[in-house]
């Protein structure tokens, strides 16, 4: 089963009264890091008529979740800053 890139979804759920978060996922990426970074295990894994996987859900601690963040926003003067002090901490990283 070919998923279509509308169909790769990630649906993730939780609600006040539980402390834990349920995620769907059809993304390939999403699993993968899922498994290998966090090191979850699929709860329920969804296979089409053919035994291919197409999607797994997955149960973790609400607190693995941040809530959206405004982005920060910089001065031109900070961003030199910034910049300054990566390419001191490059320079003294090589030698």
């Amino acid at each position: 089963m070919r998923l279509s890139r509308y169909e790769q979804e990630t649906i993730i759920n939780f609600n006040y009264g539980s402390p834990t978060a349920y995620i769907h996922t059809r993304m390939r990426a999403v699993m993968r890091h899922l498994e290998n970074k966090l090191g979850l295990d699929p709860v329920t894994i969804h296979r089409d008529s053919d035994g291919k996987i197409y999607g797994k859900d997955y149960e973790m601690p609400k607190t693995f979740i941040g809530l959206p963040r405004k982005p920060r926003q910089l001065s031109d003067e900070r961003r030199k800053q910034i910049a300054d002090t990566l390419a001191r901490a490059r320079a003294k990283k090589r030698g």
